[in-house]
């Protein structure tokens, strides 16, 4: 088949656009590339049978330009997977022989220092470091770029700690004759020998790596300040960074860069105790480094950008109290929440392409038999048999070993998720981060930026919210709005905290304890923590020390409160828990300076954040009191894998019954959301789910289990129609009992999921688990005295007031079992076990 004109021309455009040089700061793509990439893709998709070269070609240059529109759009997750698209048809367009190093190849060089890029943004070192690695493989022809690459590489796998690897990485470009390069080896070299006492050269010719790129020289600069700071030279090392920063804003680096450097001198300033200048650059480092984590991107890439501004929010924090400011303190610990709502799950349709273009790959581990000296982190890619010409190509060829971060990339791309940008929150009208997140927005999006109150949001009583950073914990208290107390306190100080929230964790699938910032710790004789086994009797060692420990933690405003609080006249507290202390039961832990438990003193509910409870505000679900409160339906083991219900459980008198193949039909996801739309949502009524949660580490995508192996996620009760109607519209009272239904926070202990998501769609009272519910007889005991509760006319008010009337029953109840002796272990719990009844938490 010969080429038509269009297609000469379309092909003939590509390669132009392709060879363009790309900027080294803001938008990659151009009006002219966006148009050239929408109608390749447009040609490609109305035209079947071009020929395999011909139809590869087009595929690989929408691939590379339609990604740098992608970047542009906010969207890095996706923007690698139209890389890795266009990547992987050249690649195996020409694969190696077995054994030898790939031709040299500029656009195969350029797609792994775009996806390099993207990786930097996104404060993933180790895979921004094996992307340069590839581009050098690719670079080998081409000296000076070779240079820039390797230098890229030695200064990420610095930024991950790895200074063995950063060593070797160094020798590739020793005894360069290139000054930026000798310079950037002089420099990277003094960094990383050990011996203290840096001299007064130890800058020199720092300026000079700029001509190797701004982010070589960017991250330089920040790893030789640290040095000099580690070094006892803290005055050499701010002046160092004052100077880049001019440099990089005289530039106009992109703000990313801009935050490395503020959050650099931002630690510094406040291991000077300069708290002043540490907040300043800190507010300005944390808005800075945050916008990145509203891109589309995987949650995977989110909790690095989460890790990476870290010693900014340290900063910040510290500083805050340090000064006194306790309502910048209140304000920043509400802002580690996330301030957003989840967008839209990001679709990816590169798999079609990439079957078109008669390849197959696989994202697991290299095959056994392929001599692959990185087989454990490294994917594969089969590459097509040659075609005859103008033939189609054969699938299933030869086995092409190709980098971990291509195959990195295609995943983060298939898993991508978007947040909208937050709104920042204010308290008693401070807004400290608000003009430093609209210096981060387009002008036009910036103007409509605006801070959500705190004030506006936060319920009577007591208020206590908390955030952990590098095991120091963080604290807000205030009382009907209004400031009672903040403080820090050093976590370390805390005999067997760590082991106790281990312990509890491993009861909570949601937990997800790599994401938490605690101290180091090397478990000691006796440091093992079994909640299961060791809450069952009331009083017990074990049992005291666990409850005790995480009691220590209540500051001492909150303390004084809670004396002065009684069964009769409880105090109502709200907590916003840090992501740590998510998994707590905090209904049975200890009032310090008592012998009484917290549900004792107070009615307690938690927090999400504050656009949910403002969503939950901007509602009025009251019911009239004595109204009757109809059950509406329930979702009961939709999925069968649970015990099945007793005949005479209340839970079978829902006007809908959605079970695995019950009277109203089977409880599949279709069938659910026709009931849910046919209630509407907010409609005065219950909704009760039981089923096994499943939790993933992305919180948008933990799900509840139904029929026919169809799910409802987190993310999808966040969504809505053009009209505002929710996609899984809610009644007004929700109750969701299922492993840690709560899935309250993920990094900073935002509320986004199955509670929050509930609340967004309609519920006003929601009460879900803390921690994984065990299948009991017991468990459905306590569900249908919940459920009567919540269906109560006459006594249906506040379901927190309802769930501590049933805990501080159960406590009863567990004090006499155990007092008797009665065996609360076992698989089958019949009896008041702590570890199922005081993990129902009211939201």
């Amino acid at each position: 088949m010969r080429f038509t004109a269009y297609e000469r021309a379309l092909v003939v455009a590509g390669r132009i656009a392709r060879d363009r040089r790309l900027p080294r700061r803001g938008e990659l793509s151009t009006r002219g590339t966006r148009w050239i990439a929408s109608r390749i893709d447009a040609y490609t998709d109305r035209h079947e049978g071009l020929p395999p070269r011909r139809h590869r070609e087009l595929l690989e240059l929408e691939g590379f330009l339609g990604g740098l529109g992608i970047a542009d759009s906010k969207a890095p997750g996706n923007a690698g997977g139209s890389w890795v698209h266009a990547m992987l048809i050249r690649i195996t367009g020409q694969p190696p022989e077995r054994g030898e190093l790939p031709t040299s190849d500029r656009h195969i060089a350029r797609l792994y220092e775009l996806l390099g890029r993207e990786y930097v943004r996104c404060a993933d070192w180790p895979t921004a470091a094996e992307c340069f690695s590839g581009a050098a493989l690719y670079w080998r022809h081409v000296p000076r770029h070779m240079r820039r690459t390797y230098a890229q590489v030695v200064v990420f796998t610095m930024r991950a700690g790895d200074h063995a690897a950063a060593l070797d990485g160094l020798e590739l470009i020793q005894g360069a004759t290139h000054g930026p390069s000798a310079a950037f080896h002089r420099i990277a070299a003094r960094i990383l020998d050990p011996a203290p006492g840096l001299g007064a050269d130890a800058a020199d010719g720092i300026d000079r790596v700029r001509k190797l790129g701004i982010i070589p020289y960017t991250y330089l600069v920040s790893c030789l300040a640290e040095r000099l700071a580690a070094d006892e030279q803290p005055e050499r090392a701010l002046g160092l960074l004052t100077t880049a920063r001019a440099r990089l804003t005289a530039d106009r680096a992109d703000d990313w860069l801009v935050g490395e450097l503020e959050q650099t001198a931002a630690v510094i300033w406040t291991a000077l105790e300069r708290y002043e200048e540490a907040l300043g650059l800190a507010l300005g480092a944390w808005a800075k480094l945050d916008a990145q984590r509203y891109r589309a991107c995987s949650h995977t890439q989110r909790l690095s950008l989460w890790k990476n501004f870290g010693p900014t929010r340290r900063a910040a924090l510290v500083s805050a109290v340090a000064l006194g400011d306790e309502r910048t303190v209140a304000e920043l610990i509400e802002s580690c929440r996330l301030q957003s709502l989840l967008g839209a799950a990001v679709e990816i349709d590169d798999d079609e392409k990439l079957a078109e273009s008669g390849f197959e790959v696989s994202t697991g581990p290299a095959d056994a038999g392929t001599d692959d000296p990185d087989g454990e982190d490294s994917g594969r890619a089969v590459a097509p048999d040659p075609a005859p010409e103008g033939g189609p190509a054969a699938a299933g060829g030869r086995d092409l070993v190709v980098s971990s971060a291509v195959f990195t990339a295609y995943n983060d791309a298939l898993n991508s998720t978007l947040l909208h940008f937050p709104e920042p929150v204010s308290y008693q009208g401070t807004a400290l981060l608000l003009p430093h997140y609209r210096s981060a927005l387009p002008p036009e999006e910036a103007q409509d930026l605006a801070a959500r109150p705190l004030d506006d949001a936060l319920p009577e009583g007591v208020f206590w919210s908390t955030h952990i950073e590098d095991g120091l914990l963080f604290w807000f208290v205030a009382r009907d709005g209004r400031p009672a107390g903040y403080g820090a306190q050093d976590l370390r100080e805390f005999d067997r905290i760590k082991p106790v929230l281990l312990g509890l964790a491993g009861h909570s699938q949601s937990s997800e304890r790599k994401t938490w910032s605690l101290f180091p710790y090397r478990r000691g004789p006796g440091d093992f923590y079994e909640p299961f086994t060791q809450l069952r009797s009331w009083r017990s060692a074990e049992e005291q020390i666990i409850t005790r420990t995480i009691g220590q933690l209540l500051p001492p405003p909150l303390v004084d409160a809670l004396h002065r609080a009684g069964l009769d006249q409880p105090l109502r507290l709200t907590i916003s828990a840090a992501r740590e202390l998510t998994c707590v039961p905090w209904a049975i832990m200890m009032v310090p300076g008592t012998e009484e438990r917290l549900i004792e003193k107070a009615v307690l509910r938690m927090w999400t954040s504050t656009p949910t409870q403002l969503k939950r505000a901007s509602r009025d679900s009251r019911l009239p009191p004595g109204s009757p409160v109809p059950f509406l339906l329930a979702c009961d083991n939709p999925d069968g894998s649970l015990r099945e219900r007793t005949a005479d459980s209340v839970v079978n008198e829902a006007s809908v019954l959605l079970t695995a193949s019950g009277p109203d039909g089977p409880g599949t996801k279709d069938v659910l959301l026709a009931a849910l739309h046919k209630i509407g949502p907010a409609t005065h009524g219950v909704f009760f789910y039981r089923g096994h949660a499943e939790h993933d580490s992305d919180p948008a995508w933990s799900a509840l289990p139904l029929a026919g192996e169809t799910y409802v996620q987190s993310g999808e009760l966040f969504g809505a129609f053009d009209d505002g109607t929710p996609f899984l519209p809610m009644p007004t009272r929700v109750i969701l009992s299922c492993c840690s239904s709560s899935t309250a926070s993920a990094l900073g202990g935002e509320g986004m999921g199955l509670a929050a998501g509930a609340i967004h769609s309609g519920a006003d009272q929601v009460i879900a688990t803390s921690l994984d519910i065990r299948d009991a007889s017991f468990t459905e005991v306590f569900e249908d005295l919940l459920v009567r509760g919540m269906l109560d006319g006459q006594r249906a008010g506040d379901h927190a007031d309802l769930l501590r009337q049933l805990q501080l029953r159960m406590l009863t109840e567990w004090k006499v079992f155990s007092v008797r002796g009665e065996d609360l272990d076992g698989e089958e719990i019949r009896d008041p076990h702590p570890i199922i009844w005081a993990s129902f938490q009211a939201y």
